[in-house]
């Protein structure tokens, strides 16, 4: 790749870039520092990001940040009760964000009581533990899911009807958090899907 050089705030995460439609997009940590590469045209974009809230620092939250399907996703949570959030999809023209789902994950603490930090309070936006490893857009909607993980577990849970299914256990030494809850943190990951070729990657 060729183009001119750029100033880049220094809370711009190179390192996790998401390609997406034939462009490398970059979201930065504060406001104003996100872009998009074009790859076919060479031209380095800004790319819009939903606003902060008011009442918040300049830092985002992001708990999510990837694509399926030429969609472009993004989660960020800034309030509790944090299992009750959105997901954002990046419009066409590029012109802002919508919201596609609305999650609720009330029902999963329910069936799964070790996402609950008990030494905490619902109002600590760490209270909840998890973490959003993808989302997977289908063909057909109804069936397009997100791919949680929790303690020693990861879930399939569908966006449209919140329906969930554990998909496999996790174990627990590798996570280092086994008898110790204290030190449960599930914040935010980096996943990739499985692209099956002559040679898997």
């Amino acid at each position: 790749l060729s183009g001119k050089p750029f100033l880049a705030h220094v809370n711009t995460e190179f390192g996790g870039g998401v390609f997406c439609n034939g462009a490398i997009h970059w979201r930065g940590a504060w406001n104003n520092t996100s872009f998009y590469f074009n790859v076919q045209d060479e031209e380095l974009r800004d790319l819009p990001m939903p606003p902060i809230p008011d009442d918040w620092e300049d830092l985002r939250r992001c708990r999510y940040f990837g694509e399926s399907q030429n969609h472009l996703h993004l989660i960020e949570i800034y309030q509790p009760p944090t299992t009750r959030f959105s997901v954002y999809e990046i419009e066409s023209d590029y012109s802002g964000w919508f919201v596609k789902y609305n999650i609720n994950l009330d029902l999963l603490t329910v069936a799964y009581p070790g996402m609950v930090r008990t030494y905490s309070v619902p109002s600590d936006l760490n209270y909840y533990v998890f973490s959003v490893l993808c989302i997977v857009r289908e063909a057909d909607d109804e069936e397009s899911y997100l791919v949680l993980h929790i303690p020693e577990k990861a879930i399939h849970y569908n966006l449209k009807d919140g329906s969930f299914k554990k998909l496999c256990d996790l174990d627990a030494d590798e996570n280092g958090y086994k008898g110790s809850p204290v030190l449960i943190s599930l914040t935010y990951f980096w996943a990739h899907h499985f692209i099956q070729t002559l040679s898997p990657v």
